[in-house]
């Protein structure tokens, strides 16, 4: 079985705007079977899109169109629909409405001989999750998949891996992580192979969310390089509050000496992006805030502030207990924004293993 992607949208073609789409329908079409042979990009044009479906029919078993239907005057679609049907006629048949979960829109279903035409929103939180509806129909006929994340390896990393089973699998890279899209069949050896990268949940962020939550442990975050963002990561499951307790953005060397307790001769002696510092960092929050375990970051995010000595991107990562902590140093290669991304989920990922390692965990206590 094979398909075809159809993209309408002017403001692709002009720049204005990336598509989101082709890599997960990719991955999607892969994980069930389906060859995705072509991908056309053409401009919100009611002419245009009836050509190009005309073109294509009997070029793939299915046919995918995003973009042009809603309610903006850029709504193409169901003028191209009034079209094909003058110079079809009968041969196109009506299969009914796709549902749509989360939003107006519904989808347009049309079978003209033995190509299925499905008209989509283009708006990506819409489109995917009834794109989803359509690939599970097939179900019964293709193979059963399962999606595993994966942090810690580029998407090419995962690929050397995984070898021959590569080509059994899609892969959806998202902000510094990576989704596999495997047959049920494989995803035992590829949970071994990949070892201690694979995640427990959907992502980092909800594998470490629901970790401290069934765990019964609390955490707290002391953070200068990553401005907040661990905070924020850890707040992103409803019920936060069951473990984290709170966050000390201490950018400046004053604030990490007088909240933290950071010590100004140490600042002075290694500098705040330094083991010593964030060792101290974490340390500070705990005795702040009673949490079981913390995180701690500072680094050089960028683009200026480095020195031959600690150049941008270099990182210090600390986390633990009052007992027991790991501090560990990165030399990140992004611009500001992704070295910031990418020092947060680090974190986030040395406290899973930290937990797991440690094997932490208790009865829950009143406060």
């Amino acid at each position: 079985m094979n398909a075809i992607l159809v993209i309408t949208g002017s403001e692709l073609i002009s720049g204005f705007r990336q598509d989101v789409l082709i890599m997960p329908f990719s991955a999607r079409l892969k994980s069930r079977g389906i060859a995705l042979n072509e991908v056309r990009v053409i401009s919100d044009s009611a002419p245009a899109l009836c050509s190009v479906l005309i073109d294509l029919l009997g070029k793939a078993d299915l046919i995918i169109v995003t973009g042009g239907l809603g309610l903006t005057p850029d709504d193409t679609t169901p003028a191209a629909i009034v079209l094909l049907k003058e110079a079809l006629g009968a041969r196109v048949r009506s299969e009914g409405h796709i549902n749509n979960p989360v939003g107006s829109a519904q989808g347009i279903d049309l079978l003209i001989e033995g190509t299925r035409i499905v008209f989509l929103p283009g708006v990506p939180k819409e489109a995917l999750p009834m794109f989803t509806q359509i690939i599970e129909e097939f179900r019964s006929s293709l193979p059963e998949t399962l999606n595993i994340a994966v942090f810690g390896l580029r998407e090419v990393e995962v690929v050397e891996r995984l070898g021959d089973l590569a080509d059994q699998c899609s892969f959806l890279p998202k902000d510094m992580e990576v989704t596999v899209v495997s047959p049920s069949s494989n995803a035992d050896q590829i949970r071994k192979i990949l070892g201690r990268y694979v995640l427990e949940g959907e992502d980092l962020i909800s594998t470490v969310c629901h970790l401290l939550a069934d765990a019964k442990l609390t955490v707290a975050s002391a953070e200068s390089c990553t401005g907040g963002l661990v905070g924020h990561y850890l707040t992103q499951i409803p019920g936060s509050s069951r473990y984290f307790l709170g966050s000390v953005v201490s950018y400046s060397n004053e604030m990490k000496t007088r909240i933290l307790g950071v010590s100004e001769e140490t600042l002075s002696r290694f500098g705040a992006v330094s083991e010593d510092v964030v060792r101290s960092m974490l340390s500070g929050v705990l005795d702040l805030t009673g949490a079981d375990v913390g995180i701690a970051t500072t680094g050089v995010a960028g683009p200026d502030g480095g020195s031959e000595e600690k150049p941008v991107g270099t990182v210090w990562i600390a986390v633990g207990n009052k007992n027991n902590s790991v501090a560990r140093k990165f030399l990140f290669p992004f611009d500001r924004s992704g070295n910031i991304m990418l020092s947060a989920k680090v974190a986030l990922f040395m406290l899973r293993t930290y937990i797991h390692d440690q094997n932490l965990h208790r009865v829950a206590h009143s406060r």
